[in-house]
């Protein structure tokens, strides 16, 4: 085989049946899937979308075709999320509001083609270089989350109170929400961004990188605020920040905490893979 898998991990905040981060692992691809947290008010029964999302995509990347280009895998992977917009005639509802689509980011390892594909905000390091594709907006809004929380602990709020009810959460709500006409929308120069969505992909949101002559390729989804060479150090680093910010307003700024039963801010998933040369 031409890698090994030296260690992975993927974790649910809450419930493993409620993880929305998966991961699969072929002869020709491996993969992270972020499914990402639902934003809308569409209701898709017993499952949540970004669940469905990920389902869908690890299924998809099953089949793709060994020698596959970014592009190919975007287009196909893509028309199986449009596949289930139309069998659930749900295609009006989801093109008139962005923020009930299913929605994924991806870190794709080509063995192939010996490159690693983002689409979306899964980072990914290759050797000792991490590669991040963060959203433009989305730090902006966690300063805005962190701000408004400052302002409930100095009113005389608790952290516990805050982990029960994330008033800085539901105070950008509507900014993350309005943030997703900016998915896979060409138009916008500056705040546009891609994610597997069912929705055509413009080139410039498909970033390719090459593995050619690396040793070490780590695939994580952002659950993972920063990357190291090894799982334990990942982790490591991960439970200092919950420890020392469970609401993820100082260390490091984001969208949401930790809640209350959860075991985490968000659900990660890792994997580290050893390549031949």
């Amino acid at each position: 085989m031409a890698y090994e898998i030296i260690e992975q991990c993927s974790i649910g905040k809450k419930d493993e049946t409620l993880n929305e981060d998966g991961w699969i692992a072929t002869p020709y691809y491996v993969a992270v899937i972020d499914g990402s947290t639902s934003k809308g008010t569409l209701n898709y029964g017993e499952k949540q979308s970004g669940r469905i999302a990920m389902e869908i995509i690890r299924e998809g990347i099953k089949n793709l075709r060994p020698n596959c280009t970014i592009r190919d895998a975007a287009n196909e992977l893509s028309a199986k999320i449009d596949a289930y917009y139309l069998s659930h005639n749900i295609v009006k509802e989801v093109q008139d509001h962005p923020e009930n689509r299913l929605t994924a980011s991806v870190a794709i390892y080509s063995v192939e083609r010996r490159e690693v594909w983002q689409i979306g905000d899964c980072p990914c390091m290759i050797d000792h270089l991490t590669y991040e594709n963060p959203k433009y907006w989305e730090l902006p809004l966690a300063q805005a989350r962190a701000l408004y929380i400052e302002k409930e602990l100095a009113d005389g709020k608790t952290i516990h109170e805050l982990q029960k009810k994330d008033t800085g959460r539901d105070y950008i709500l509507p900014l993350l929400r309005f943030s997703m006409i900016y998915q896979n929308n060409e138009e916008q120069n500056t705040y546009g961004y891609g994610v597997l969505d069912g929705f055509p992909i413009a080139n410039r949101f498909l970033r390719r990188i090459s593995a050619a002559g690396a040793h070490q390729i780590i695939l994580s989804t952002d659950g993972y605020p920063k990357l190291f060479p090894t799982l334990n150090l990942s982790e490591q680093y991960y439970k200092e920040i919950i420890e020392e910010d469970p609401l993820c307003i100082r260390r490091h700024k984001m969208t949401k905490g930790r809640m209350m039963e959860t075991h985490g801010f968000d659900d990660r998933t890792y994997i580290r893979l050893l390549l031949d040369k």
